[in-house]
């Protein structure tokens, strides 16, 4: 509430009375006629009109409101650590309900780990000419120290860490395309440009790895894109699915030439009015020249990042969130992951399951945003994650 913009009479404030007793007065009452009143106070920022539950779209929908988003990090790769990243939502007002449902976004944050991780970003995503044309933009920059598995000429090497630093900058654009007015399906292009300076952290265990050596990665990419969800955030109904072939090339600047492929399809069922079920399947390919940061990965809540690499990997996760009561909903989840690795002298397979628990709060109701915490865990780790939005979130 505006404490403010709240009408109060000032002569019956505590201090008022004192001073007006001390002088032998009381305090004037103030009357009004029957056509007349206190001025009423103005709606709250953060609270809703239709249910007064606690909300804040009134207050991310003014020009200056952003959402201040407490980043929580358990994940094992890093390390417990957290940060801080300001969300400003634009909805696009003259697009009726979809210009809340898919509203311009800006975000700036920080991160920061207990192993050494650093890293700050900015991003947006804008949509222009009445929607058909949507832009994504990233930058960033850092240093991230992650463990990667894998990375020797035998089987042993799946389950030995190798310890690296990467110092990184980054910048990302993309632009998409929709074949026609409201249509889902879009075309479009991303050009990724980045540095790597990857260090080792401790004594090779391998011959051969990289360390200290920059890789330039200069990648302009093709995009297909069908999208018809009813909310960008915490989707109820519809499909996304992207499909995204990577090339990185030297004579565009890269050190090295290779290729990645990524088909990622996310869709949305409402059983009820109150149970939504959801599924997302995911499968990448990298081609041998691949940097070894660059490697598919398992990507599953509950699983380490990079735990389990290979040439190709493929994976699913299916949800279900309950409403169970207003604004409150409870999210279940299981999943399963492989990846495969093929190298001179041997091939090998690594399979992984998952599951996750959580709690979900409606946060801005006029976007469909919900906000809470899952609990991810697999047979070798259990880690928390703090989620803003769709644990699946694609702008």
């Amino acid at each position: 509430m505006t404490i403010a913009n709240t009408w109060r009479n000032p002569l019956s404030t505590p201090a008022a009375r004192f001073v007006l007793l001390a002088l032998g007065a009381t305090a004037p009452q103030i009357c009004y006629t029957a056509d007349e009143g206190p001025p009423a106070p103005e709606p709250s920022r953060f609270r809703d009109p239709e249910d007064g539950q606690f909300d804040v779209s009134s207050f991310l929908e003014k020009p200056r409101g952003f959402l201040p988003v407490p980043v929580i990090i358990t994940e094992p790769a890093v390390g417990y650590g957290g940060g801080m990243v300001g969300m400003f939502l634009r909805p696009r007002e003259k697009a009726g309900e979809q210009g809340w449902a898919r509203p311009n976004i800006s975000a700036i944050g920080a991160i920061g780990t207990e192993n050494g991780t650093r890293a700050a970003f900015a991003s947006d995503a804008s949509r222009w000419l009445d929607g058909r044309f949507k832009t994504l933009a990233r930058t960033g920059g850092g240093h991230i120290n992650l463990d990667f598995y894998g990375l020797g000429g035998d089987h042993a090497s799946l389950d030995e860490a190798v310890r690296y630093t990467l110092d990184f900058s980054l910048l990302f654009v993309q632009g998409t395309w929709q074949i026609s007015p409201k249509s889902p399906l879009s075309i479009g292009l991303r050009y990724i440009y980045s540095q790597v300076e990857p260090k080792l952290r401790d004594e090779p265990v391998f011959p051969g790895l990289a360390d200290r050596v920059d890789v330039d990665i200069s990648a302009p990419a093709a995009i297909l894109e069908f999208d018809s969800r009813d909310n960008v955030f915490t989707p109820t109904r519809g499909i996304f699915a992207e499909t995204v072939y990577l090339m990185s090339r030297e004579n565009l600047g890269a050190s090295a030439d290779f290729e990645r492929f990524q088909q990622v399809v996310m869709g949305w069922y409402p059983l009820s009015q109150a149970v939504t079920l959801g599924l997302r399947a995911d499968y990448q390919k990298a081609s041998d020249d691949a940097p070894f940061f660059l490697r598919p990965y398992i990507e599953l809540r509950g699983v380490q990042a990079m735990r389990y690499q290979g040439d190709e990997m493929a994976s699913a996760e299916l949800e279900a969130r309950w409403e169970f009561r207003s604004r409150w909903s409870a999210v279940v989840a299981v999943g399963a992951g492989t990846a495969h690795s093929t190298r001179p002298n041997f091939s090998a397979t690594q399979d992984i399951a998952s599951g996750a628990v959580g709690l979900r709060y409606e946060l801005a109701r006029k976007f469909g945003l919900h906000a809470g915490l899952d609990v991810g865990f697999s047979a070798e780790t259990t880690a928390i994650y703090f989620q803003v939005g769709n644990a699946w979130f694609r702008p």
